[in-house]
Protein backbone atom coordinates (compact mmCIF):
# COMPACT_ATOMS: atom_id res chain seq x y z
CA UNK A 1 0.00 0.00 0.00
CA UNK A 2 1.32 3.65 -1.28
CA UNK A 3 1.76 5.91 2.11
CA UNK A 4 3.03 8.58 0.10
CA UNK A 5 0.57 11.03 -1.87
CA UNK A 6 1.23 14.32 -3.78
CA UNK A 7 -0.96 17.42 -3.44
CA UNK A 8 -0.81 20.61 -5.26
CA UNK A 9 -2.29 23.70 -5.96
CA UNK A 10 -2.20 26.74 -8.12
CA UNK A 11 -0.03 27.99 -5.17
CA UNK A 12 0.87 25.31 -3.12
CA UNK A 13 2.00 22.02 -2.84
CA UNK A 14 2.60 19.55 -0.12
CA UNK A 15 3.60 15.36 0.36
CA UNK A 16 1.05 13.67 3.10
CA UNK A 17 2.98 10.53 4.39
CA UNK A 18 -0.33 8.35 5.39
CA UNK A 19 -2.70 11.23 5.12
CA UNK A 20 -1.10 13.53 6.84
CA UNK A 21 1.36 16.83 5.78
CA UNK A 22 4.49 15.83 5.82
CA UNK A 23 6.60 18.53 3.63
CA UNK A 24 4.82 21.22 1.99
CA UNK A 25 5.74 24.60 0.00
CA UNK A 26 4.55 27.52 -1.73
CA UNK A 27 5.53 27.65 -5.85
CA UNK A 28 6.41 31.87 -5.04
CA UNK A 29 8.85 29.89 -2.57
CA UNK A 30 10.77 27.70 -4.90
CA UNK A 31 14.00 28.98 -5.93
CA UNK A 32 15.26 25.98 -7.82
CA UNK A 33 13.82 22.68 -9.47
CA UNK A 34 16.58 19.71 -10.65
CA UNK A 35 15.01 16.50 -12.03
CA UNK A 36 16.94 13.28 -11.23
CA UNK A 37 16.15 9.86 -13.51
CA UNK A 38 17.28 6.68 -11.96
CA UNK A 39 17.18 3.05 -12.84
CA UNK A 40 16.93 0.48 -10.75
CA UNK A 41 16.51 -2.94 -11.61
CA UNK A 42 15.32 -2.33 -15.01
CA UNK A 43 12.92 0.17 -13.33
CA UNK A 44 12.79 3.68 -14.05
CA UNK A 45 11.90 6.37 -11.89
CA UNK A 46 11.92 10.36 -11.96
CA UNK A 47 12.49 12.38 -8.85
CA UNK A 48 12.01 16.67 -8.64
CA UNK A 49 13.96 18.28 -6.15
CA UNK A 50 12.58 21.91 -5.08
CA UNK A 51 14.77 23.94 -3.56
CA UNK A 52 12.67 26.83 -1.22
CA UNK A 53 14.20 30.53 -0.08
CA UNK A 54 14.53 28.80 3.48
CA UNK A 55 16.86 26.35 2.10
CA UNK A 56 14.69 23.52 2.47
CA UNK A 57 14.32 21.17 -0.06
CA UNK A 58 10.74 19.11 -1.47
CA UNK A 59 11.33 15.91 -2.63
CA UNK A 60 8.55 14.43 -5.47
CA UNK A 61 9.16 10.91 -6.66
CA UNK A 62 6.74 10.27 -9.93
CA UNK A 63 5.60 6.56 -7.97
CA UNK A 64 3.45 8.74 -5.61
CA UNK A 65 0.11 9.05 -6.74
CA UNK A 66 -0.99 12.93 -7.67
CA UNK A 67 3.01 12.88 -9.39
CA UNK A 68 1.04 13.86 -12.76
CA UNK A 69 -1.33 16.77 -11.19
CA UNK A 70 2.00 17.69 -9.29
CA UNK A 71 3.87 18.12 -12.50
CA UNK A 72 1.18 19.91 -14.07
CA UNK A 73 0.44 22.44 -11.38
CA UNK A 74 3.97 23.12 -11.53
CA UNK A 75 4.57 24.04 -14.97
CA UNK A 76 1.54 26.35 -14.27
CA UNK A 77 2.96 27.54 -11.66
CA UNK A 78 6.83 27.96 -12.43
CA UNK A 79 7.87 30.45 -15.20
CA UNK A 80 10.10 28.73 -17.60
CA UNK A 81 9.88 25.55 -16.33
CA UNK A 82 9.67 23.18 -19.36
CA UNK A 83 7.54 19.91 -19.87
CA UNK A 84 8.39 16.78 -18.41
CA UNK A 85 8.78 15.21 -21.10
CA UNK A 86 11.91 17.64 -22.39
CA UNK A 87 13.69 17.31 -18.80
CA UNK A 88 16.33 14.30 -20.22
CA UNK A 89 15.53 14.86 -24.09
CA UNK A 90 18.92 15.78 -25.04
CA UNK A 91 20.95 14.66 -21.76
CA UNK A 92 22.25 11.46 -23.28
CA UNK A 93 23.28 10.23 -19.73
CA UNK A 94 22.51 12.62 -17.85
CA UNK A 95 21.04 11.89 -14.10
CA UNK A 96 20.36 15.24 -11.91
CA UNK A 97 19.93 18.38 -14.30
CA UNK A 98 18.73 21.93 -13.22
CA UNK A 99 15.54 22.38 -14.93
CA UNK A 100 14.38 26.01 -13.99
CA UNK A 101 15.94 28.60 -11.89
CA UNK A 102 14.31 31.80 -10.27
CA UNK A 103 16.41 34.63 -10.99
CA UNK A 104 13.88 37.37 -9.55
Amino acid sequence: MDLDMLMATAADFALLRRGRPAASGRWDDVREVRAERASENGIHSVRLHLRLADGSVFVASDDAPGWDDFVDAAVSALPDLPPADSWFANAAGQQLKVVFERTR
